[in-house]
């Protein structure tokens, strides 16, 4: 089980790295965690997009939107590798990976 976090940098697609670029491309299905990043009208057409903006959507408080997002992210890596999407850099101020990087030290 791999997840693989991609940052989408701060702006359009012109802003992302050619790595990241190729993992985006690679991947069968991209997790992102909200389709509201002007970078997402840029990302590779062969790639299955699923956004967790339903969860916002449906969720009391960011705590239970955050806890929901890992328990998927973690259910859908127990199938395979799975590629993860969020705005700007991964590390900064991104609750949902720091949740992941906990829950794969447990």
């Amino acid at each position: 089980m791999t997840i693989t976090v991609v940052g989408l940098g701060p702006g359009d697609g012109r802003f992302l790295t050619r790595e990241a670029w190729q993992v985006l491309t690679e991947s069968g299905t991209l997790f992102l965690r909200t389709m509201r990043h002007p970078a997402v009208a840029e990302l590779p057409a062969n790639v299955n997009v699923v956004s967790f903006d339903r969860i916002y959507e449906s969720a009391d408080n960011f705590e239970q939107v955050y806890a929901r997002i890992v328990a998927e992210l973690l259910e859908q890596a127990r199938a395979g590798d799975v590629v993860y999407a969020v705005p700007g850099h991964p590390h900064m101020g991104e609750s949902t990976v720091t949740a992941l990087e906990v829950a794969a030290l447990e």
